[in-house]
């Protein structure tokens, strides 16, 4: 469970985590596909938040700079294999996108839902406890840090740090994801999702 001060990061981390889960199970190609593009989403906001809000603040504490550093050369690998995924996805239906590489999709599905499993679980075992270790003043401002980041989060793979820079990415992410949703009408993986959190609900 993340720290309360992390709270704007809960929606995204959970919705992360279901989808992972999915994609760590058996489900057909087209769910597979179009839970990629979601992961992409998904892990892209949240990797995008997490170096923007909790980084940030965790690099400038006394004795914490290797975890940050480690982090950050993790998240750098993780991006990396997103960005193959993310070119994978994006304007290609979910019937369509293994057709042309099967193999290749997958081989290229696989590294990144392990990358990004081994992300949240670093960031879980080894920068979250450092949160626990933050004074009042300090959490306070991380829990401003967070809403913001969160709110502004950037849903490409590996958005510019250059503020004019990432406005641009921003807008013609927003851009390409509209059009990309408006000719993939069809989202088996999202059906599939919504499916399991009905079976929770009733569960609970």
């Amino acid at each position: 469970m993340l720290p309360v001060v992390l709270a704007p990061l809960a929606d995204d981390r959970r919705s992360l985590e279901e989808v992972l889960s999915l994609l760590e199970g058996r489900s057909s190609l087209e769910v597979r596909a179009d839970l990629a593009g979601e992961l992409i989403r998904l892990c892209s906001r949240y990797e995008d938040a997490v170096e923007r809000g909790l980084y940030s603040i965790l690099r400038n504490r006394p004795g914490h700079s290797i975890e940050v550093a480690e982090a950050e050369r993790r998240q750098h690998l993780l991006r990396t294999t997103m960005h193959e995924m993310y070119k994978r996805t994006m304007h290609v239906k979910p019937l369509n996108a293994h057709a042309d590489d099967p193999e290749g999709f997958e081989s290229s599905l696989e590294p990144l839902v392990a990358a990004a499993r081994a992300q949240l679980d670093y960031e879980d075992r080894e920068l979250l406890p450092l949160v626990d270790e933050l004074g009042a003043e300090d959490r306070d401002h991380l829990l401003r840090n967070m809403e913001q980041a969160v709110a502004h989060a950037s849903s490409h793979p590996d958005p510019p740090h250059n503020l004019v820079g990432r406005a641009v990415a921003n807008l013609k992410e927003k851009f390409d994801r509209a059009v990309n949703d408006t000719s993939t009408t069809w989202h088996p993986g999202m059906d599939q999702l919504d499916e399991e959190r009905g079976r929770r609900f009733c569960h609970n």
